[in-house]
């Protein structure tokens, strides 16, 4: 007998690659997926990298524009100290020489002493030398700042593209980075879908070497010419309103392509259709069964002084559970297309002391 516990419904067997197949498929995913994650952390360190020069640039460019700041505030302080000497020294200049015109119209009279009309020209002219000094002091500091200015708005300018360009680099790099990581999430996914193949596979290949090995529990050999067990009287209901595809007998498997014997009755019905009970009895086991996919057995017990059971298979959904005791034409479950099987149908089988016979014959 088997447990109660139901498993998902599997895809078709004849879809599934086979165990070597999926096997690489699932190497090249590995593969796949270390390239992904190496590419991953190269993008990450060039993103860091990039990020900190960013960084760096835009300090020097803001300690750049401080300078040319200060600079630009050097040279409009010197252009206004050359402009203070300018008319400071215009105004001294024009004092002497008023007093010199004085002194000149004094000598002309006669009334000045020479040697102190000698004395205040040697004063105006001293006077004369210094204003030129002076006034050739402050254009020069005045010149000197303004070009100090000039060169550092040239250096904040330089400053400012370079950290502009490191930026967008820093952009660029965090792009990459987004797109590595979504690569190394496509190839963890794939991976993922691989490892599930993979599994699916060996568990395909199990069942194929389990419906292979089936006839050990009723089979006979091909040129056995005994005759079946005794099939009973006919009261049995049917348990599909599907039509009959495949009936008991010696076949070619259509998954494994062994000849073999076929033992039950396929009912052809879509997946999701109703399957009833056959005759009454208790529900013996509920639960997913290799080939046999979703099974539900049911022992009817003693007719006509034989053991009979039935077997209900590749259901995609139970309506009963293991003790419960059940009537001709209660619903037991749906047909499905679990397990070994090629497509939505119901495997009907009929067990007579503990051996398959045709379900054809107890059917009414």
């Amino acid at each position: 007998m088997t447990s109660s516990t139901a498993a998902p419904d599997l895809r078709a067997a004849s879809t599934v690659p086979s165990v070597e197949e999926a096997q690489a498929d699932l190497e090249a995913a590995q593969a796949a997926f270390t390239e992904a994650q190496q590419a991953e952390q190269a993008a990450q360190q060039r993103a860091e990298q990039a990020s900190q020069a960013a960084a760096n640039a835009r300090t020097v460019a803001e300690q750049s524009a401080a300078r040319a700041e200060r600079a630009r505030g050097e040279s409009t302080a010197a252009a206004a100290a050359a402009e203070n000497a300018r008319e400071t020294l215009g105004r001294l200049a024009a004092h002497a020489y008023m007093n010199n015109s004085e002194l000149t119209g004094l000598m002309q009279l006669g009334i000045a002493d020479p040697d102190e009309f000698q004395a205040r020209s040697t004063g105006v002219s001293e006077l004369m030398r210094v204003q030129d000094g002076v006034l050739a002091q402050a254009a020069e500091s005045r010149a000197n700042a303004t070009d100090a200015a000039s060169r550092a708005d040239g250096h904040a300018a330089a400053a400012a593209e370079s950290a502009a360009a490191a930026t967008e680099l820093a952009e660029q790099a965090t792009a990459a980075l987004d797109d590595a990581s979504a690569a190394t999430a496509a190839a963890s996914e794939q991976l993922q879908q691989m490892r599930e193949m993979h599994a699916e596979a060996e568990r395909a290949a199990q069942e194929r070497e389990e419906a292979e090995n089936q006839p050990d529990r009723g089979d006979r050999d091909e040129g056995s010419t005994e005759a079946p067990p005794p099939s009973g009287d006919g009261v049995f209901q049917r348990p599909s309103s599907g039509s009959v595809t495949s009936p008991y007998g010696m076949r070619v498997h259509p998954l494994t392509g062994v000849y073999k014997l076929h033992s039950g009755t396929d009912f052809g019905a879509s997946c999701g259709s109703p399957v009833y009970a056959a005759y009454p009895g208790t529900v013996e086991s509920t639960g997913y069964e290799g080939a046999y996919g979703n099974r539900i057995e049911i022992a009817h017990g003693e007719i006509d002084g034989m053991d009979v059971t039935t077997t209900y298979n590749h259901l995609s959904a139970f309506s009963s559970s293991p003790g419960q005791t059940v009537a001709a034409g209660d619903l037991i479950g749906r047909v499905g297309t679990t397990g070994s099987s090629t497509g939505c149908h119901l495997h009907f089988e009929v067990l007579v002391n503990g051996e398959f016979t045709d379900p054809m014959a107890w059917l009414s």
